[in-house]
């Protein structure tokens, strides 16, 4: 009765009866010393409604979210994506970002904090739409969004907004990266050119903006890709002004970045790999600064079948770090990690080692038992792992796992980051207890 009387509301806003059931997913966690989270998401038709609750160990009061989506109305925390993730920091992408594929617009977001609240209308889906948002810590921002054209690969679209973010106060730091913003509106706009092909990809996206008491300001991207579905390269070049500022008042840290990626892999393994430069906006401060920061890394994994039930698993994977400032001195920063695991059904047993400037060496172990009982899946883990930095630290997990058709459920009990030679209350300290568990209609 009460699923059809929601349904009936949801049709006079606009959304036809289709033949799909509704759903609901609701699933609840809680962690010993650190929070409990509750989550509920229902689905009618074309209508998704997330509510979400957390409260945080010591806090006062819960944190709390309710969104709202469909194809034509999103309400709730929303979170922008696409070209409209691109003006908000032109310059924190790399290459490969789902952010030069993603479709503009703003989404809800359902994780805890909740973003700022706001909403989105369009009246043609995915081709106009209106939009109002508050800004954290205070303001507001609306605009509109339009698809221009939209062919198969290729497509064409734009935005316009007008935002008013509250003025920054200078802080105490030795000397500012950027200017402070002054306060003011901010006209800001952007254009993206997106050519979807095969084996060849490019977007290229333009942005600007005037502030009522800054000077006009504009970024440029363009992100490039070609390859095969098994090999992919990926290049970004992006370029952004000192005056450029985003809808929320932020100014870019960077002056101009060159990035390059490449992801190689099928069913039995995998292989990533990065490089980048980054040169900063120069300071207010006559002493030294980072002036660019070069960057690259790279992971792999492979699997073996040894036999018809057993598997093995490797994982590698580097980075490191370049900070030069203007004096021609560099800082290095370096970390490094490996994991093999070896999956003999119904065994799974894994051992890994991560290396890093600031942390030294942290090798972990792990295993895992799985019983199947009944069309119930029941897993028992244990896990340790033991740091050797300065004071050299260890943990240990168990946790019980049970998986249905419809519902989950879990269980872990340990002792994290304990000294070797832990008091009591050490121990009371580092005592850890989480159960989750969550379920599903049919």
């Amino acid at each position: 009765m009460r699923a059809t009387c929601l349904r009936a509301v949801l049709v006079l806003l606009g959304c036809h009866a289709s033949a799909l059931p509704p759903s609901v997913d609701v699933s609840s966690a809680f962690d010993w010393q650190q929070q409990t989270t509750l989550r509920c998401t229902l689905r009618i038709d074309d209508y998704r409604i997330v509510a979400a609750g957390s409260w945080p160990s010591g806090a006062s009061s819960p944190q709390v979210l309710a969104g709202l989506t469909s194809s034509w109305i999103r309400v709730g925390p929303l979170s922008p994506s696409g070209m409209l993730r691109e003006a908000g920091n032109p310059m924190g992408f790399q290459a490969g970002s789902d952010a030069f594929v993603q479709r503009s617009g703003l989404t809800v977001s359902s994780s805890l904090p909740a973003r700022s609240p706001g909403i989105l209308l369009m009246p043609v889906p995915q081709a106009l739409g209106v939009f109002y948002q508050q800004l954290a810590g205070g303001g507001q921002w609306m605009g509109c969004l339009a698809g221009v054209f939209e062919r198969p690969g290729v497509s064409l679209e734009g935005f316009f907004s007008l935002s008013e973010p509250p003025p920054e106060s200078m802080g105490d730091e030795w000397f500012a990266d950027t200017a402070p913003f002054a306060g003011g509106k901010i006209l800001s706009s952007a254009a993206r050119l997106v050519f979807d092909g095969q084996p060849f990809g490019m977007t290229v996206t333009l942005g600007t903006s005037l502030g009522e008491m800054s000077p006009p300001g504009g970024f440029l991207h363009l992100h490039l890709c070609a390859g095969t579905s098994q090999l992919r390269i990926f290049l970004l070049l992006s370029r952004a002004d000192s005056t450029y500022l985003s809808p929320s008042g932020d100014p870019p840290r960077d002056a101009s970045s060159i990035s390059a990626a490449l992801r190689a892999g099928d069913a039995d393994g995998s292989v990533d790999a990065r490089v980048s430069r980054s040169v900063r906006q120069p300071g207010f401060s006559p002493r030294p600064f980072f002036a660019d920061t070069t960057e690259a890394g790279f992971s792999a994994e492979k699997c073996v079948v040894t036999s018809a039930d057993a598997l093995l698993s490797l994982r590698v994977g580097a980075r490191r770090i370049i900070h030069r400032n203007t004096d021609g001195a560099a800082v290095f920063s370096s970390r490094s990690s490996g994991m093999a695991s070896l999956r003999v059904s119904p065994f799974t047993l894994e051992s890994g080692i991560s290396c890093s400037d600031s942390e030294g060496f942290s090798p972990s172990v792990a295993a895992e038992r799985v019983f199947d009982r009944h069309g119930s899946l029941v897993a028992f883990e244990a896990a340790a792992a033991h740091l050797d930095a300065a004071e050299p630290t260890f943990s240990t997990f168990a946790s019980l796992r049970l998986k249905r058709k419809s519902f989950h459920a879990s269980v872990t009990f340990g002792l994290a980051d304990l000294g070797l030679r832990e008091s009591a209350a050490g121990l009371a300290k580092g005592l850890r207890l989480s159960l989750e568990w969550g379920a599903h209609s049919p």
